[in-house]
């Protein structure tokens, strides 16, 4: 399974940990706290892997949030991912 489906998969993904994690995220960035900061919270990455975070990125709630922040986000985070 590529990187793509793999992330599609968790974005269907509807079981309560990822969905409290979206709402969290939302919730963060609505408050006024940039993306970035909000990823790198520990309710966020003691409940998320680095793929379940980028998979964040997709999610319409989380992309509607943030706006343009977002591209630059998906870029690092597929760096990381990315096979060596």
């Amino acid at each position: 399974m590529d990187l793509r489906d793999e992330i599609t998969r968790l974005v269907g993904d509807r079981n309560a940990r990822h969905k409290r994690l979206v709402q969290y995220v939302v919730r963060q960035v609505h408050a006024g706290r940039k993306l970035a900061s909000v990823l790198e919270d520990p309710y966020v990455t003691n409940r998320s892997t680095i793929l379940e975070r980028r998979a964040l990125l997709e999610e319409p709630e989380v992309v509607i949030a943030v706006g343009q922040e977002i591209e630059q986000l998906r870029a690092e985070l597929d760096e990381v991912l990315r096979p060596r």
